[in-house]
């Protein structure tokens, strides 16, 4: 566990710091940043800062639920950020689209097809 030194230096909070510093897995299981997941010091914070980004399979694997479960996590975020975009920018369709686009580097989370029924959040019916 000494591998985790080089997280001192960063902006861990400082509990943190402390279960780095005395080598221990956080104790603290009503924190807001706990998980079940010694391999991190059970902290997210730790194991955002040593992983970097993760795939959904390892944020699966840390929160012990299955990837379908944390994918469709994901997806009700996307809609939730997508409609906060379209509020707060007053973007409509294609203008909200670019921007989504290009917010996130033309990785294509909205659409998953040409066909308005594949895309995340879609009901079945065709909204006005």
């Amino acid at each position: 566990m000494n591998d985790y030194k080089f997280l001192l230096k960063s902006d861990l909070p400082e509990c943190s710091k402390a279960c780095i510093k005395c080598d221990v897995s956080c104790p603290i299981n009503d924190c807001r940043q706990w998980i079940d997941y010694e391999e991190d010091h059970n902290c997210t914070a730790i194991a955002v800062k040593k992983n970097g980004s993760m795939s959904l399979r390892e944020i699966a694997d840390r929160m012990r639920v299955s990837f379908v479960r944390i994918k469709q996590i994901e997806d009700k975020a996307l809609i939730k950020l997508r409609k906060s975009l379209a509020k707060e920018f007053g973007l409509r369709g294609d203008a909200l689209y670019k921007f989504f686009m290009t917010a996130y580097n033309g990785i294509d989370y909205w659409a998953s097809g040409k066909n308005r029924k594949d895309r995340p959040g879609h009901r079945g019916k065709k909204r006005k």
